[in-house]
């Protein structure tokens, strides 16, 4: 599994380190959340971005954990700290974080507008959210992404994550097979 997950191949177009440049994190002791980290793919790209910060690589899969402390040091991120979640809560405290961030998990999550209002809940008030997933009709290798049947539009995600308490602040569309979104709070 962890193999799928760091294949060179998805480089070229997960286009990940423009992906964490494009992310609006400010602080270098920034406190981030990474949801579906797996094997720390995004996750040590966001803690190199905050040195002085911290990231929770959340996932509902112990595995990674393992693989995540056994690798973070040789990475030169000893900021991740492993965050075992479940499936309908990412187990985040509240109001602690400035950004949390998630990438071809979007999909699998069952009730998104419950969990994404948990995840407001655990933002800082000046706290953002950016999710990228996999368009509906994008071309992908079958072991990277969900059955195109099962993956979700950029509007449908965007009028669950309003549901949830977010509006759109930015899009960045530089790649070729995902939406991209920048969220945050919207005002009550």
């Amino acid at each position: 599994m962890i193999q799928v997950f760091e294949n060179r191949e998805r480089d070229a177009w997960q286009q990940p380190d423009k992906v964490v440049r494009a992310l609006p994190i400010e602080k270098r002791d920034a406190v981030i959340a990474d949801i579906g980290a797996g094997s720390g793919y995004f996750t040590r790209r966001l803690a190199m971005r905050v040195p002085e910060g911290r990231v929770y690589a959340v996932d509902v899969d112990g595995e990674f954990a393992d693989y995540l402390l056994e690798h973070r040091e040789g990475w030169g991120t000893p900021n991740i700290e492993p965050h075992l979640a479940m499936y309908d809560d990412a187990m985040l405290p509240p109001g602690e974080l400035d950004f949390v961030f998630t990438a071809n998990t979007y999909a699998y999550i069952r009730d998104r507008v419950a969990y994404f209002t948990k995840i407001k809940a655990a933002l800082k008030p000046s706290g953002k959210l950016a999710i990228v997933d996999f368009r509906p009709d994008a071309q992908v290798a079958q072991h990277m992404a969900p059955d195109p049947k099962f993956r979700v539009s950029r509007d449908q995600a965007v009028e669950e994550l309003a549901r949830a308490g977010f509006r759109v602040i930015d899009e960045p569309d530089f790649l070729t097979k995902q939406w991209f979104l920048v969220l945050e709070p919207a005002s009550p």
